[in-house]
């Protein structure tokens, strides 16, 4: 004999449904799954979230920006190139964030694994490279792992869980940032 009343059983059977669909929905970002959002202002977004004003000459190669709009986890991620001379620049000047000084490569892995760039984790495309496929991997790890790169970046959260990066890249005149929260 059940030890359980035909009441209680009904309760245990309901908050089972509901704890199986907060999963679900946890999951897989909702009924609708991760939301893409087209970058069509990049210079805008770029200013809104660095503070530093969007160059003329820069021209994008990557930019993404997905989330799940149930639990707000995601990424935002620009990369794009750049005059030599607006690199120097900036980095003569305070970076972002109200940070001290500007950092140099190689990035510590704490924060490295957080930014994909559409390349790696939650903000990559499932056919890889990123939402418009130039960016390869070896890209990405190398601008990780450069010593030629200058970064800084912002813990947000506890542990990078939230935090954003702004990493310049000399060599390569490239810029790339990511915001992130997960």
């Amino acid at each position: 004999m059940s030890e359980y009343t035909p009441p209680q059983c009904r309760r245990i059977v309901l908050v089972l449904c509901v704890l199986c669909g907060g999963i679900w929905l946890v999951g897989c970002g909702g009924p609708e799954g991760p939301q893409r959002r087209a970058v069509t202002e990049p210079g805008a977004d770029f200013t809104h979230y660095t503070g530093l004003a969007w160059p003329a000459a820069a021209q994008v190669v990557s930019a993404g920006d997905i989330w799940l709009d149930f639990v707000g986890d995601g990424e935002f991620h620009l990369v794009f190139d750049l005059d030599h001379a607006t690199l120097e620049q900036w980095l003569a000047e305070p970076p972002p964030w109200e940070q001290l000084k500007w950092k140099g490569g190689p990035v510590p892995d704490e924060i490295s694994w957080q930014a994909g760039f559409g390349v790696k984790g939650m903000s990559a495309d499932p056919a890889g490279g990123g939402p418009d496929h130039k960016i390869s991997e070896v890209e990405y790890q190398s601008v990780y792992e450069s010593k030629q790169t200058w970064y800084v970046a912002q813990d947000r959260g506890a542990g990078w869980q939230h935090g954003q990066i702004l990493i310049l890249d000399l060599e390569k005149n490239r810029v790339w940032f990511s915001r992130w929260d997960y």
